[in-house]
């Protein structure tokens, strides 16, 4: 009989084991067996789930060695009663991680063994509150709405319990999980993510994208993949050329959902919805819920539960931001003196070598990324291709390392790039908004927008590629002029205050203010004169110029307006003394008071705005007025008359409304519409 301390044994193959045995110490203090290989809370103490198990079944008597006569009957037997030991021992495994470990851990939502095991060997210590809350709910078989911010780890809120819902590979034909994502990148590193926490498990998935060969995805459906991870229209082109059935399915979620409908999938989503079991389990996740996606989520799921974070917080706390005032003929320059000066960004010669690789193109030697991400990674964001392209390969010819990513560029040309930033082998990436979702670079430490954004939430997809997972980031925005409202409507949006540069005695708070000023022209003339005379010896960046120009034209054209509100504001808020300011990043530069003054006055001089026309200017007074003179003071006549009738109208209007609030205050709430016409028309006259 063994001692009450001696260490069982097993006889033969490790490897016959379905769990992975780990080194263990007998504590005297609490008379339990303890982990030596990792201190960590996470960990699932299988052994003690397992003497557990046996010390706490009733003794059995043993049986009589079978005979060959019944050797058939005792493997049946043997079988069943191994099926039957094996789905225990699965359930006091998830029970005691529920009873043992600490609630709100990954540990306290009853994970079976291989996903608890890729879950720890994934890196993931503490669930973000997006997965705590969503996962148990996901769990039971209900459907969710998750809102949260970008970044917030919605990506393994869905595929953990997708995962560890279909559990092995089926033998029937027929997927039975369909993740829709709204690009081809989101696509890629969902797969990724998958595979990950899957490795411990035989599921197979697939990917299918637009850009890759119809051959190479029609063998992959052969293979009779669980998991489909793909784009709306890719999915909907197979199901048609296929035949497809979906009835197999069990579980479908959307990822990004809004962005899936702000590119155009609504009439693809609705047709694979309608061909999809009603019987399915369906997620939907997104960092925004407009009205249309309201009315889909009514339409396709059954009785959600929305689970909704960081509704306060729209913007990661560890994100610092900031605002420069700039021309347009400067931002170019403004662009290479904040990766050289501020985010310090290392040119291309100063980088090592590339690593040696094989025939085939890969690396010889498999080198981990560095524990210690660096902090110049950069993603700088551009609003057509057209400036995609003309900005990287200025910025080469500047000497930097540079990838860039644009929608209708080759995907493998995609992909390529992608990895070399991933990898560091480039530290600025040059996007559209094409990589504004879902695309997780680990290591990126600053975002630039370089053409700011008509819309809030898409600036706050943009920079939701920084400042993930406790690090901090920095986002920098370049403004000009014509851009002022749609920089107003974002600081509504955020209900921050905005601070012009030079206006706050203290040092502003960047996480939490919308600190707005100017780079000094002294500063920048270096690199104006650079690009200037870069394009003028290099026609071929000139015509890419040119094609960026006509491109924004357009953009231009096609991009929403700002609320009207802001069109007003912008005038009073470009005329104020702060907002050409030094920006406080910059005050430092600037060292004595007399110098900032004559910064402050160049930049009021540049944006000086004459109240005269060319035609008018020394005409004033004059005993002979010129033609031109004369036209304009027919036009000023003109436009003036409207100006004032448009006033008039809009403190009519006013009035009305002030005078109806007086009325409904003097007579109550309850009193009807004609009653409180006939009472304004008496006593105010409106």
């Amino acid at each position: 009989m063994p001692s009450k301390h001696a260490r069982p044994t097993q006889d033969g193959d490790d490897d016959v084991s379905d769990f992975e045995e780990v080194p263990q110490a007998f504590d005297d203090n609490d008379g339990e067996w303890d982990d030596l290989d990792d201190d960590d809370d996470n960990d699932m103490d299988i052994f003690g789930s397992l003497v557990a198990a046996k010390m706490t079944k009733p003794a059995v008597k043993v049986k009589a060695k079978p005979t060959a006569d019944t050797a058939l009957d005792f493997m049946e037997e043997g079988e069943s009663e191994n099926d039957n030991d094996e789905s225990f021992i699965a359930q006091e495994n998830q029970a005691a991680n529920r009873r043992k470990k600490k609630s709100g851990g990954f540990q306290s939502m009853g994970l079976s063994h291989p996903i608890f095991k890729a879950v720890i060997n994934k890196g993931f210590k503490v669930p973000t509150p997006i997965q705590r809350k969503s996962i148990p709910i996901i769990m039971q078989g209900s459907d969710v709405v998750g809102m949260a911010r970008t970044g917030s780890g919605k990506t393994a809120a869905f595929l953990i319990p997708m995962l560890e819902r279909l559990k092995s590979h089926s033998a029937k034909v027929g997927a039975r999980a369909i993740i829709l994502s709204p690009s081809r990148e989101l696509a890629m590193q969902t797969q990724k993510v998958a595979k990950e926490l899957g490795k411990y498990t035989d599921l197979r998935s697939c990917i299918l994208v637009g850009g890759d060969s119809l051959e190479d995805q029609f063998g992959q459906m052969a293979s009779n993949p669980d998991i489909l991870i793909a784009t709306p229209g890719r999915l909907l082109h197979l199901v048609v050329e296929m035949e497809l059935e979906l009835k197999t399915v069990e579980y479908v979620v959307f990822d990004e959902a809004d962005r899936l409908f702000e590119m155009g999938f609504s009439m693809q989503l609705h047709e694979i919805l309608s061909r999809l079991p009603v019987s399915r389990q369906t997620l939907l996740f997104s960092a925004t819920l407009p009205k249309l996606l309201v009315d889909f989520a009514k339409a396709g799921l059954q009785d959600p539960t929305l689970v909704r974070l960081d509704v306060d917080t729209k913007i990661s706390k560890d994100l610092e931001m900031a605002f420069f005032s700039v021309k347009q003929i400067e931002k170019e320059a403004a662009l290479l003196y904040l990766l050289r000066n501020a985010i310090k960004v290392p040119l291309a010669s100063t980088l090592p070598a590339p690593e040696k690789t094989t025939a085939s193109g890969k690396p010889k030697s498999k080198s981990k990324p560095p524990t210690d991400p660096p902090t110049h990674q950069t993603i700088v964001f551009a609003s057509t291709k057209h400036h995609v392209e003309y900005i990287s390969t200025l910025l080469s010819s500047a000497g930097y390392s540079v990838s860039h990513v644009y929608g209708s560029l080759d995907q493998a040309a995609r992909v390529r790039q992608i990895a070399d930033f991933r990898a560091g082998r480039t530290f600025v990436l040059v996007v559209t908004d094409v990589a504004a979702r879902g695309i997780d670079i680990p290591v990126l430490g600053n975002v630039i927008n370089y053409d700011f954004v008509p819309s809030a939430k898409v600036f706050i997809h943009r920079v939701g590629r920084t400042a993930r997972a406790g690090r901090r980031g920095w986002a920098y925005s370049l403004v000009t002029p014509e851009e002022v409202p749609y920089l107003l409507d974002l600081q509504l949006f955020l209900a921050r205050p905005l601070v012009l540069g030079g206006t706050k005695s203290q040092q502003p708070d960047y996480t939490s203010e919308v600190v707005v000023g100017g780079i000094p022209r002294d500063l920048l003339e270096l690199d104006v004169e650079w690009v200037r005379q870069r394009l003028a010896d290099d026609s071929n960046l000139e015509a890419l110029q040119g094609v960026a120009k006509n491109g924004y034209k357009l953009y231009s054209k096609s991009r929403p307006n700002a609320a009207q509100e802001s069109y007003a504001r912008a005038k009073e808020v470009a005329r104020a003394e702060g907002f050409a300011a030094v920006h406080p990043l910059f005050a430092d530069l600037i060292n004595t008071s007399s110098e900032k003054e004559r910064v402050n006055l160049v930049n009021s001089i540049s944006n000086f705005r004459p109240q005269e026309t060319i035609f008018e200017v020394g005409q004033r007074g004059a005993r002979k007025a010129s033609a031109a003179f004369l036209v304009m003071k027919q036009r000023r006549q003109t436009v003036d008359k409207v100006i004032e009738s448009r006033n008039a109208s809009k403190k009519g209007v006013a009035a009305s409304e002030d005078g109806e609030s007086r009325v409904m205050e003097e007579l109550g709430e309850e009193a009807g519409e004609e009653e409180i016409e006939v009472r304004g028309l008496l006593v105010y006259g409106s």
